[in-house]
């Protein structure tokens, strides 16, 4: 007991939460602007009586009185959605013509309020306030079922429309505030695997200087010992040697600068060939073909390490994602310029990439925008050439050109996609087709229940306010009033009453039936009764306030 006290608090303070702050300049000239837009039609009938002459369908009380809770229900719209739905209903029980401004007060709460369960609870309250008004009249209570269907499509379907339309706003809100953010990871990423790649490349110049400036230290060493070089030439050589190592443990200090604390020691021997990179990787099980066209002897050392790079990235990337593939290395220099190039085949059915490949993809293919294939796009760029990778025939592709002759360093390459942002909106939106199709779904569940109850409640109506021909025959002029009454339905058809504009009718008590029960095969008689001073004083079929026979 105690936690439902807790639990009706909390709802009750959150109902009282208002969901807006404090009005600006601009709604609250919206907020009049609506205001006056919805009083329009309340008032229309009125209007509309004043210049007819006639005596119009509702008062000025009612007309003032709809205006009024109407500015309630816009004051109350922006905090208090809900609330306004609920005096919207008060709107057009006062008058009949403010209908059209519940169904705006219905939108907005959908619109505005992200909550389901206070729009619930208040519909149910109203559906639930229906019928404890209807219970004093059968009337009202055969009304009912119509009054249901009203609902649906004045309060249910526009707070529906409404729902809808702020889940799809938030959808795009969220959608671009991903796409920011992926494209900030993405921007990083890219910026952390291009340092990467650039420590890299102060490895490998470590690597290669480092060794040649040893060799000039120890050439140094030897000219400084040699007894038939004269004392200053020895002295120079003692320079040189000095100089060398200095400047060897400085490149140290600087790539151990560059390096990162977790980088690994590197595995491969410094300026490794190519060659020896594929020879290797066919040790290991790789089907891997190299060919080569024109020589390669002169390439710029920077070319020849990236081309270094495309093919050791490019075999792993084949091992990985696509074992057992046939992998084609091709190394060509001619005029127009430098390619290196690895292609592997679509991995063979059932080959199992590996679990730790990034960024893996069915078909043994690399997603795009991997961070290896970043570093070396930013290796090949730094070498002056452009790296391409993609699909190429069911495999994967890695082809990095350089041109002939020293060129500018291509520029930076744009900006990935951010794949993940598009998957992340699909996803969204679909599962926002499908909350959709689930609100249409319950619209019409409701409408066809609506209209079930509707035809229900008329088939209900129309019988019981039958009167059989044989019973109508039977009843005598002149009988009591409760002797014909035990022998009369218990609802009367008012609608010949309407209709009947007869003498008889404005002098005497009259009551009115039907004279079949098949109302939807059509045809019928009306029977009219009329009473008094407590004798049914004459009875008459009046065919023509019913329908003829189909």
């Amino acid at each position: 007991m105690r936690k439902l006290g807790a639990a009706a608090a909390r709802a009750g303070g959150e109902l009282l939460r208002p969901l807006s702050g404090r009005p600006t300049a601009g709604s609250l000239a919206g907020d009049a602007l609506l205001w006056a837009a919805l009083c329009v039609p309340a008032v229309m009938p009125l209007v509309v009586a004043a210049d007819t002459g006639g005596s119009g369908a509702i008062t000025p009380l009612q007309a003032v009185l709809a205006c009024t809770l109407l500015a309630a229900a816009v004051a109350l719209g922006r905090p208090y959605p809900v609330a306004a739905g609920v005096l919207g209903v008060g709107v057009v029980a006062v008058n009949p013509a403010g209908a059209p401004a519940l169904i705006v007060l219905s939108y907005l709460a959908g619109r505005r309020d992200p909550r389901v369960w206070p729009a619930a609870a208040a519909l149910g309250a109203v559906a639930l306030g229906a019928v404890v008004f209807s219970l004093g009249s059968a009337e009202q209570l055969f009304a009912l079922p119509g009054l249901y269907i009203t609902i649906v499509f004045v309060i249910v379907l526009p707070w529906m429309v409404g729902v809808f339309r702020r889940q799809r706003r938030r959808l795009a809100d969220s959608g671009w505030e991903l796409a920011r953010r992926l494209e900030r990871e993405q921007e990083i990423a890219a910026d952390q695997a291009r340092l990467r790649e650039r420590a890299r490349i102060a490895q490998d110049m470590h690597d290669s200087l480092g060794h040649e400036l040893s060799l000039i230290a120890l050439r140094a060493g030897a000219l400084e010992l040699a007894p038939d070089l004269a004392e200053h030439h020895r002295a120079a050589a003692a320079g040189v040697r000095e100089r060398a190592t200095a400047a060897t443990d400085r490149l140290r200090e600087i790539v151990g600068v560059l390096r990162e604390a977790d980088a690994a020691a590197p595995t491969a021997p410094a300026d490794e060939e190519i060659a020896a990179v594929v020879e290797r990787a066919r040790e290991a099980g790789v089907q891997v073909v190299l060919e080569r066209r024109g020589t390669w002897e002169g390439l710029p050392p920077m070319v020849d390490r990236a081309a270094y790079r495309v093919v050791q990235e490019g075999l792993t990337n084949a091992t990985r994602h696509a074992p057992g593939a046939p992998v084609r290395v091709l190394l060509e220099r001619g005029p127009a310029g430098t390619v290196a190039a690895v292609r592997n085949a679509a991995p063979p059915r059932g080959a199992v990439p590996s679990r730790g490949a990034p960024g893996g993809r069915a078909g043994g293919h690399p997603a795009p925008g991997g961070h290896g294939l970043i570093g070396l796009a930013e290796r090949v760029r730094l070498a002056g050439g452009v790296l391409e990778a993609g699909e190429d025939g069911g495999g994967f592709a890695v082809t990095a050109r350089f041109p002939a002759k020293g060129a500018a360093p291509a520029s930076a390459p744009a900006a990935s996609p951010t794949s993940a942002a598009d998957r992340h909106l699909r996803a969204e939106h679909r599962r926002l087709r499908w909350r959709t199709a689930r609100m249409v779904l319950a619209a019409g569940a409701l409408a066809v229940v609506g209209m079930a109850l509707g035809v229900a409640g008329t088939f209900v109506r129309m019988d019981s306010a039958t009167l059989d021909p044989a019973d109508y025959r039977a009843l005598r002029v002149g009988a009591p009033a409760e002797e014909v009454a035990a022998e009369l339905p218990w609802q009367e058809y008012d609608s010949a009453a309407a209709d009947d504009g007869s003498a008889l009718a404005r002098r005497l008590d009259c009551r009115y039936y039907r004279s079949h029960h098949g109302f939807l095969s059509g045809g019928f008689t009306v029977y009219r009764l009329c009473f008094d001073d407590g004798v049914l004083a004459a009875k008459d079929a009046l065919p023509e306030l019913g329908e003829p026979p189909a």
